[in-house]
């Protein structure tokens, strides 16, 4: 059986969207831009662009991937040395003022913008089996704790033009949402400077609740007198933790390091490798449908995911309603996108539903259940 490939047109990004420090949220959300990178050039000269096109590939790779050393893949040389053939459209910025001062001081004046064909890239990945990470991402609420010899204070949004700049292009860099929190008089209340330092996990989880993020990044950001920036990294997803060390010459290198880390990690969780043995059909059965304008709901949300390519209606009983999902991903795959988001939730039992899983057994298919929340 042969894969096919215009399955997974689904990463294809128009113009990059930001996806910095924004306005809190309550879902996962779907990143744009997936197939646009942007690279530093000293001139607009066409030499030079056809030098950086390469590195500008790569960059796409990682975000597409989730893993920054899925470049330096013997089974990419090739893909990656063609990265002119792939380009659809290229155009030239001014550096912003701020978060990039080190590449002015080293001659750099321009971003190059270059977006890549995205269903020509997509299928050569998956030739070369690289694991894929879906448009779909979980967000990443950011408490950063920072202490600047005699200075310490918890980074909020709009507290430090630099540092903002700064995320906001490592975290666009990986396709991965972050957000800062606010700092207001309810986050005060609930946590202080050495809660973040001390990475209290519980009083940090309480705080972040308003928030309605998918996961919660802990940095603690220090310069010794003698020393280079250092930084402690906690990454809180569902019940996984995990931490993490950077060492660097400055603040945005140790800032790189929490959000490349935070973004590898969940890449592993979430990236698929996309193969005919992982294309199907899965019966899902979703309860609480009360009306056309919740089937609608469900219809258009299963439609959205990454790892579905296709959704058709079985039966319908009651407020309930058989859908058949033609997949391009596996079952935990589907389990793991539909956790991201606040639209269905899992139910545990299958009994009360012997009509829907009697059908579905019949028909071959693995069936699962799920409830439409309000």
């Amino acid at each position: 059986m042969l894969v096919n490939f215009k399955k997974y047109a689904w990463f294809m990004g128009a113009v990059l969207t930001l996806f910095g420090l924004i306005a809190p949220s309550s879902q996962a959300l779907e990143v744009k831009g997936l197939y646009q990178a942007e690279v530093p050039v000293k001139t607009q000269e066409r030499a030079e662009r056809l030098d950086v096109y390469p590195g500008a590939l790569s960059q796409v790779i990682v975000k597409l991937s989730g893993d920054r050393t899925v470049p330096e893949l013997l089974q990419l040389e090739g893909i990656i040395s063609s990265a002119r053939s792939m380009v659809q459209q290229y155009h030239y910025r001014k550096l912003p003022e701020e978060g990039y001062l080190a590449l002015k001081e080293e001659g750099y004046r321009y971003l190059l913008v270059v977006r890549f064909d995205g269903e020509t890239l997509t299928q050569s990945l998956v030739k070369a089996g690289i694991p894929l990470w879906g448009s779909t991402r979980p967000e990443v609420l950011l408490w950063l704790a920072v202490e600047d010899r005699e200075a310490r204070y918890l980074l909020a949004t709009n507290a430090s033009l630099e540092l903002e700049a700064s995320l906001n292009d490592f975290s666009r860099r990986r396709g991965l949402p972050l957000l800062l929190p606010l700092l207001d008089l309810e986050d005060q209340m609930h946590l202080g400077y050495a809660d973040v330092w001390g990475d209290f996990r519980q009083t940090i989880l309480d705080a972040s609740q308003r928030y309605g993020a998918d996961a919660v990044l802990v940095g603690r950001l220090y310069r010794p007198f003698d020393g280079p920036w250092q930084a402690r990294w906690s990454l809180y997803h569902h019940d996984d933790v995990a931490r993490w060390k950077e060492e660097g010459l400055s603040q945005e290198q140790v800032l790189a390091g929490g959000i490349e880390g935070a973004s590898d990690r969940l890449a592993q969780r979430y990236a698929q490798l996309f193969t005919p043995e992982t294309e199907g059909q899965i019966s899902l059965t979703v309860t609480d449908i009360n009306g056309l304008a919740s089937y609608a709901r469900t219809k258009q949300y299963l439609e959205s995911l990454d790892v579905v390519a296709g959704v058709q209606v079985t039966e319908v009983f009651s407020d309930e309603v058989l859908f058949k999902l033609d997949m391009r991903g596996d079952l935990p795959g589907l389990e793991r996108a539909i956790g991201l988001g606040n639209t269905l939730r899992r139910v545990a039992g299958v009994q009360q539903f012997n009509n829907v899983t009697a059908e579905s057994e019949a028909a071959g298919n693995k069936a699962i259940i799920y409830q439409l929340l309000p």
